[in-house]
């Protein structure tokens, strides 16, 4: 039986937790971001995940392998039973370094990744395939790194902790957890509440895309993604009762109606045009959206735990390459 109703977060989410690490790295050479910072971070990691860890990473992919192969199972997720398509939301996200671009030989830059629900265990691969990346090099030019320290961050409750420094290495303790999410929305106003985009946010609606802030688009997506990221990721006791997709639809439902009753205090976003090219294919895809400030006034109670998970997750399309990546924070 489960603790609390079944529209709350807390049971939807159970499971559910991230781990959000920081990497501090010092420029060897110059590093140039040509475009969005995440999609070249996102490529250089892929990169050095598949050629170290990855036994089939130039050759085809059996299906006993991808079953078998941590860092397949990471990087190439498929579902074929998913609602919307094959493919399902990576249970990795990446949160580029925001305040430039260029970096100088002896600068430092950070950047996060994000490891959701099961794909923790392989916090192991992440932190030695970003010290080879530093030897691959990211960027325009593949600038080359040198990785100094990991830290894990609490984003909800800005506390941070050093897991690695030298040859020091600790076990990780700080987790975006449900029962976390829900005491510090409890804390947050509940008249309004502020989203600062940091990254572009690509939402669709109607076979089309958002260009203006939407609050119920965005909402919707943001539970859809909560949905299949739990679904998919999350860890649950024995005992416990799963959440159904029944439950999911009546939380939805209300909290749906919830989004359509708010107003839209301010709107300082903005649509911004970003491309990700591939090495692979020779082709840019693009990874536009819209960034800025936001404000929504009105009862925001019921959705501020699923608008805090929204920040812990991102939202919306390319979150493996650090798209729709944003804060809350409260009401201007």
């Amino acid at each position: 039986m489960s603790l609390y109703p079944e529209t709350d977060s807390r049971f939807l989410m159970q499971g559910v937790t991230v781990q959000h690490l920081r990497f501090q790295v010092r420029a060897a050479e110059s590093i140039l971001f040509e475009n969005e910072p995440g999609a070249a971070l996102r490529g250089a990691l892929y990169e050095a995940l598949s050629r170290n860890f990855c036994s089939e990473a130039f050759g085809p992919l059996t299906p006993h392998h991808r079953e078998t192969c941590p860092v397949c199972w990471l990087l190439a997720a498929e579902d074929p039973d998913a609602r919307r398509g094959q493919n399902i939301p990576r249970p990795l996200t990446l949160q580029p370094p925001l305040e430039q671009t260029h970096f100088k030989p002896g600068q430092v830059m950070r950047f996060g990744v994000s490891l959701i629900g099961q794909a923790q265990n392989m916090l192991p691969y992440i932190a030695r395939a970003v010290q080879k990346m530093g030897g691959i090099g990211v960027g325009k030019g593949r600038g080359r790194f040198t990785l100094l320290t990991i830290d894990e961050v609490h984003p909800l409750l800005d506390t941070e902790r050093t897991l690695m420094n030298g040859r020091t290495v600790k076990r990780p303790t700080l987790q975006v957890t449900p029962s976390v999410v829900a005491d510090v929305a409890d804390k947050l106003p509940h008249h309004a509440v502020t989203l600062d985009l940091l990254t572009p946010m690509r939402l669709t609606t109607q076979g089309g895309l958002a260009k203006h802030f939407e609050p119920v688009v965005f909402v919707q997506r943001l539970l859809e993604r909560c949905q299949s990221l739990a679904e998919h990721y999350a860890e649950h006791p024995p005992d416990a009762r799963r959440p159904t997709r029944e439950d999911w639809l009546a939380a939805q439902a209300e909290l749906l109606a919830e989004a359509a009753s708010l107003k839209v205090g301010y709107d300082c976003t903005e649509w911004v045009e970003a491309f990700s090219g591939s090495r692979r294919t020779g082709r840019a895809s693009p990874i536009s959206g819209l960034v800025g400030r936001v404000r929504l006034d009105g009862s925001v109670a019921r959705l501020l735990p699923w608008l805090l998970w929204g920040a812990a997750l991102h939202v919306g399309k390319n979150a493996v390459k650090g798209s729709g990546y944003y804060h809350v924070i409260r009401a201007l």
